[in-house]
């Protein structure tokens, strides 16, 4: 097939490749643009693999105004457009023990947003928490007696692919072109005024993207956006281009049972009837709310002894919820002691371990887009709307409600952000 030629290609229909398209297309209605996936469809890596919660909840000001703007626009969709996408503010309930080392991030998170300390009659009067573990089992493995909580509630769960579904709906009827079943296999990096020899682009060549080798032919664009996650060393090391990120392994693990079906049901928490997303005072286990499946789904940022290799396509490992999450839930919350596993599955964060802030920069006529580390749900939108502001050259990211970035904060010459200290 020959050249393919666009104004605008991006890799990846993930999350941020959806709102990159969506966002720059929305500015730029006459570009001829089109998103490049290796799946079937759209939002089939890991924005389809993660545990889908949104919160506000972030000591870095730029994480802060990044999530709440992305959860501005997603009630937005759901309540003022109609079009639903799952989102439930459940809350986010951490529980707490006697000098947590959260307590001084908590208390400040609580001057920027919506936030309620729990006290623990109110935890022990709910009665699906137990807040003393036995004591044998607390020898064992260290675990605190619970004495208190904290809930923040602009927070909550999502659907991620009724989400990606409004954007890719969007994209469609705005005339995006999608390329699905079609892997970029290189990025071809190419001298800007060719002279035919072998070898080039060389030393003192002017250097260019040139096109996206695929099975389909070679894709040329004037501009091209990396959205692909954990994916994008692949394709962007060959070239000598840094991502600034490291893979690591994420599990999520469906948990379903009778008492955990009435649980799930039975909150007094939040605004909503469902059971908060539950960060739990041991290793930061947490459970997120799935009424969907009237399951919980069950993870953890295990950090130390989980390496940063990566896999295509990562298996959940069963062992691991045995011996090393159950324990620990059963410990605090009863109804899983009856429970089930009725499925799992397994992803990558794209850590940026620096700052813990996302990467969106420029090199060449090339935007990348990465380092979400495990939030792309949840900043998704904004981080979206970056990627436009980068591509239309514009100082200020316009986020929701008069809130305000800079453009060049996220990248990397220019970068200007605090490092984040509540990373879940």
């Amino acid at each position: 097939m020959s050249e393919i030629r666009y104004d605008l290609a991006v890799i990846g229909s993930g999350i941020v490749g959806l709102t990159s398209a969506f966002y720059i297309k929305k500015g730029n209605p006459d570009l001829k643009i089109v998103v490049i996936d290796k799946q079937h469809t759209f939002a089939q890596g890991q924005t389809g693999r993660s545990a889908a919660a949104f919160r506000d909840l972030f000591s870095s000001d730029t994480n802060y105004n990044l999530a709440a703007s992305s959860i501005d626009f997603y009630s937005h969709i759901q309540k003022e457009l109609g079009y639903d996408i799952g989102m439930r503010y459940t809350g986010y309930m951490f529980l707490l023990t006697e000098g947590n080392e959260k307590l001084p991030v908590l208390e400040e998170l609580s001057k920027k947003t919506r936030t309620r300390t729990l006290g623990r009659d109110e935890l022990e009067n709910n009665g699906n928490i137990k807040l003393v573990p036995d004591r044998d089992v607390s020898e064992i493995m260290g675990l605190k007696e619970i004495v208190g909580g904290f809930i923040g509630l602009n927070c909550g769960i999502i659907e991620p692919d009724l989400l990606s579904k409004y954007y890719y709906e969007e994209l469609i009827h705005m005339g995006v072109e999608f390329m699905f079943n079609t892997p970029v296999e290189s990025i071809s990096l190419e001298p800007f005024d060719k002279l035919d020899f072998p070898g080039e682009p060389f030393l003192w060549q002017k250097k260019t993207i040139g096109s996206l080798k695929t099975p389909r032919g070679d894709i040329v664009a004037d501009t091209y956006v990396v959205a692909t996650d954990v994916w994008s060393s692949e394709l962007l090391d060959p070239i000598g281009i840094d991502c600034h990120i490291r893979p690591k392994k994420r599990q999520v693990f469906q948990v379903s049972g009778e008492e955990i079906e009435k649980m799930l049901f039975s909150s007094r928490f939040s605004e909503s009837e469902i059971f908060p997303f539950t960060v739990l005072p041991s290793n930061s286990v947490y459970m997120r709310p799935a009424p969907r499946e009237k399951s919980f789904w069950v993870g953890v940022a295990d950090d130390i002894g989980r390496d940063f290799s990566f896999q295509d396509d990562p298996m959940a490992e069963r062992r691991y919820y045995d011996y090393n999450i159950i324990q620990v839930i059963q410990s605090y919350i009863p109804a899983f002691s009856n429970s089930r596993v009725t499925g799992m599955w397994a992803g990558y964060y794209s850590y940026n371990t620096i700052d813990m802030n996302p990467y969106v920069f420029q090199t060449l006529n090339l935007i990348v887009a990465t380092g979400t580390s495990g939030s792309g749900i949840l900043k998704g939108d904004s981080v979206g709307r970056t990627v436009a502001a980068l591509y239309n050259q514009e100082e200020y990211v316009n986020l929701t409600n008069n809130r305000k970035i800079k453009t060049s904060d996220l990248g990397v010459s220019e970068r200007n952000v605090d490092r984040e200290r509540f990373v879940l």
